[in-house]
């Protein structure tokens, strides 16, 4: 990704990691490519060094509340946040870990009589 100092920033591959957990609906890979198009395209509106991982946070955090990347949700299988009713969102445990999912599943299914795993 072109900066606005004409250097190149080049994501670690510990962030990427990270941003795909944090926005498990976003093709990550793909939306990296993406800004990188738009920062060539937009030379007046590039990041600096210091300022580029707040831009890549805030722009695969909008596209995480937009519900996502099209390809990431087919490859997941899971529905984006915009298609989950709110009673699924209210007993969803598909975020949890899996150690963390038996004794969850275990209360919805006592206390609502129903679980939602994605």
């Amino acid at each position: 990704m072109l900066l606005n100092d004409g250097s190149n920033y080049e994501p670690h591959p510990q962030d990427v990691t990270k941003w795909v957990q944090l926005y498990p609906a976003v093709d990550v890979e793909q939306e990296l490519r993406a800004m990188a198009g738009w920062l060539d395209a937009n030379p007046k509106k590039r990041k600096t060094a210091k300022g580029i991982k707040r831009f890549i946070n805030a722009w695969l955090s909008r596209a995480q509340d937009k519900g996502g990347s099209p390809m990431a949700k087919q490859a997941s299988g899971r529905k984006s946040s915009k298609e989950i009713s709110a009673e699924d969102m209210l007993v969803d445990i598909s975020w949890l870990s899996d150690d963390q999912k038996p004794a969850m599943r275990e209360y919805f299914m006592q206390k609502y009589g129903r679980v939602y795993e994605g």
